[in-house]
């Protein structure tokens, strides 16, 4: 039987970069098992933002963290074509007092960490977003290092390509389950290779990471809502930088590098709209908040979907009860943006070395003992 030093199941986003930083704490013989290949599944669709506005602690450290990776990301993975990242920065428009208050906790939370948000006056945010509604909001939360990077895919790739330069092996092959003598995981099944043996086995399968969970009798809170983007025609006028959103209208929109647009409704029940009531209700809040979206012509759309837990937050870590198995996974909405900092922090428990962040607190355990950190900024 093939024997490796770790086999990742995933090769989205989170697994490439657990396998990119295990090989910078000197691992060389890894195996990363996707049946879909690199990308394959929602990293390969994700619109790309990288934001540090989040309402709890944990987030923030690792959002800031995840952020300077993003800012200097060529120098660490040395791809062959530059990745481009812009710091765009994100910008929350808030409509009533309620809504400015509930979020100012989350600013000076933001601050004491270091993240540099700031709150600003609707004529202050028209200088940043020409065309916007004054009228529409009473104030508007932005942070200029909040960025964007067009390419998911590519960046996806530029993980692997870094990890497999470093001797990491990718395949193209379905787990069909974990392996486990007693309560020690000894390797996996796959379709096409049969048994494979390893010295630890990571769950980064993403939104199979449940099912495979449950073969070695892990149960996984892990729901599934699907998102909806839809992108317009290109367009040559720069019409937004930032990264727009409202809350409270439902509403997010960003325009990529190549002109598109791409917006969302994130209002009540959009997964029971219908794809034309699903385009009317985004053009509808979209234009109350942005009227120049009034020219834009929407050409397609993606759907999507999100590993939701109960407090939206992701699970890492090992499960008490088993040896040699780790989870990254129930990403929430929010794998991309934290993927570099997943990567490092999950590598170091696996190397047994003491993260620079605490993610104890994103443990299975929280279940179990009802210490659930409800996120409230998940869009």
């Amino acid at each position: 039987m093939k024997k490796y030093e770790g086999i990742i199941v995933g090769a989205g986003i989170i697994g490439v970069s657990i396998a990119f930083h295990l090989t910078k704490l000197g691992y060389k013989n890894l195996l990363i098992i996707d049946k879909g290949g690199v990308a394959s599944g929602v990293t390969g669709i994700c619109p790309g933002g990288i934001r540090q506005q989040w309402g709890t602690e944990i987030n923030c450290k690792m959002a800031k963290a995840a952020t300077e990776f993003y800012e200097h990301i060529n120098t660490h993975l040395e791809p062959e074509e530059t990745i481009g990242y812009q710091s765009v920065g994100y910008m929350y428009t808030f409509h009533t007092e309620e809504a400015i208050n509930n979020y100012r906790k989350q600013k000076d939370l933001q601050n004491e960490l270091g993240i540099p948000t700031e709150f600003l006056t609707p004529n202050e945010v028209e200088k940043i977003i020409p065309g916007i509604n004054k009228d529409d909001f009473a104030l508007a939360s932005y942070c200029a290092t909040d960025g964007f990077v067009d390419d998911a895919y590519h960046v996806t790739n530029a993980f692997a390509d870094a990890a497999k330069r470093a001797g990491a092996q990718v395949v193209n092959d379905e787990v069909e389950e974990i392996l486990l003598e007693g309560s020690e995981v000894t390797g996996v099944r796959t379709k096409k290779r049969g048994e494979l043996s390893a010295d630890f086995v990571v769950n980064a399968a993403g939104l199979g990471s449940k099912e495979l969970a449950a073969s070695i009798g892990v149960d996984l809170p892990i729901e599934y809502e699907k998102r909806r983007i839809l992108y317009t025609k290109r367009i040559e006028q720069r019409l937004i930088e930032p990264l727009l959103i409202s809350f409270e209208k439902g509403f997010a929109a960003k325009q990529l590098s190549d002109g598109v647009i791409y917006m969302s409704y994130l209002g009540a029940n959009p997964g029971t709209l219908s794809s034309f009531e699903f385009q009317m209700k985004a053009a509808e809040v979209g234009m109350e908040l942005f009227p120049p979206l009034e020219q834009v012509e929407f050409s397609s759309y993606t759907d999507g979907t999100y590993d939701s837990t109960p407090d939206h937050q992701a699970i890492l870590g090992d499960v008490d009860e088993l040896s040699n198995y780790y989870q990254a996974v129930g990403m929430s909405g929010h794998g991309f943006m934290m993927a570099p900092i997943i990567g490092e922090t999950v590598a170091d428990l696996i190397a047994g070395k003491q993260p620079r962040i605490d993610i104890s607190s994103l443990h299975l355990n929280r279940f179990k003992n009802n210490q659930l950190l409800n996120e409230p900024s998940v869009v």
